[in-house]
């Protein structure tokens, strides 16, 4: 009696393992070929793309122009004794250095958006079919 039920254990891991092997399987089987096919659509960009793009570079060279005012206008307002002590020097620095890293990232953001302004106007208007 006591074989019957170890050997009924076994089996049902045995079974377990099978039908985890094979969903696995399956799920490769059927998956993978469908993300394959979903990653080969739209490669290649278009007119419309170019245009997005130098919309979206200049939104964030806007935003980080205004966070640089913004940095600006509270260091400003700052109260003077706030410099004072151990941090003060500490802070100033790291408000320049804040100003200019929104400085540096405005000014990439300009550059990438003049040259996908270049690429719109050099594709030209071609219209796109689906």
């Amino acid at each position: 009696m006591m074989k019957l039920v170890k050997g009924t254990a076994a089996m049902r891991i045995g079974v377990f393992q099978y039908v985890t092997t094979a969903t696995i399987a399956a799920f490769m089987l059927f998956a993978l070929p469908m993300s394959a096919f979903a990653a080969d659509q739209n490669v290649k960009p278009n007119h419309a793309d170019h245009d997005a793009l130098v919309l979206y570079y200049e939104a964030q060279a806007d935003e980080m122009l205004t966070k640089i005012d913004e940095q600006i206008d509270a260091f400003k307002h700052k109260s003077r004794s706030s410099f004072f002590g151990e941090h003060g020097q500490n802070i100033k620095k790291y408000v320049k250095y804040k100003i200019h890293e929104y400085e540096k990232a405005a000014e990439e953001n300009l550059e990438k958006a003049a040259y996908h302004k270049q690429l719109a106007e050099k594709q030209g208007y071609k219209p796109v079919f689906a």
